[in-house]
């Protein structure tokens, strides 16, 4: 067992101290890696500030490390500028051994989604581009395999179209002629895929 290991273990039998070091871990973490990904687009605090909707003294906060009141939607916000996917998870107090060993400048870099090399094969072979006609939609897979669809402003349909099995039209069904807020079709989108659960 290393050092570390035996060092936490000791130390996390204290659950008051157990959960101050993840919270102070976890901003730390976010802060580093704002900062990283921000400097790896070779952005400044401004130009993402921008972007996000706050000017550069209220982006370089996200930077501090001592910050410590995340919201969702502002990590919504800076993933979309950078480009990059959100993921938040709960995860066992071991993980952060593994976490702490692979705080690196490099593991903490990701690639936009032009540059990820998950896509970049077949991007460059021109598979995967959507049609015009098509581009304005997303998919979205419940567990049970039916395919959801989401329609963007962009596209002229507001709201989100009702799927077979999901009861209720309520705010952002097909039917309503009101815009719905992004919050509301993510909203609805992931009841589609927890309700295949």
């Amino acid at each position: 067992m290393s050092d570390l290991r035996q060092d936490l273990k000791a130390e996390f039998e204290d659950p008051e101290y157990r959960y101050a070091y993840a919270e102070s871990f976890l901003n730390t973490k976010l802060a580093t890696q704002i900062k990283i990904l921000r400097e790896q687009r070779q952005k400044t605090q401004s130009e993402l500030g921008a972007v996000v909707g706050t000017k550069q003294s209220g982006f370089s906060r996200f930077e501090d490390v001592n910050h410590s009141v995340w919201k969702t939607d502002t990590l919504w916000k800076i993933a979309r500028a950078l480009d990059v996917r959100l993921d938040i998870a709960f995860r066992t107090f071991g993980s952060i051994i593994d976490d702490k060993e692979h705080f690196t400048k490099e593991a903490m870099q990701c690639q936009d989604f032009d540059h990820d090399p998950a896509f970049a094969e077949l991007s460059a072979a021109g598979v995967g581009q959507p049609c015009p006609a098509r581009r304005n939609r997303r998919r979205i897979y419940s567990s049970d395999g039916r395919r959801h669809r989401l329609r963007s402003a962009a596209g002229g349909t507001q709201g989100v179209g009702r799927a077979s099995g999901v009861s209720g039209g309520g705010v952002g069904s097909a039917s309503s002629s009101a815009p719905a807020p992004n919050l509301i079709l993510r909203a609805n989108a992931m009841q589609w895929v927890f309700n295949g659960i």
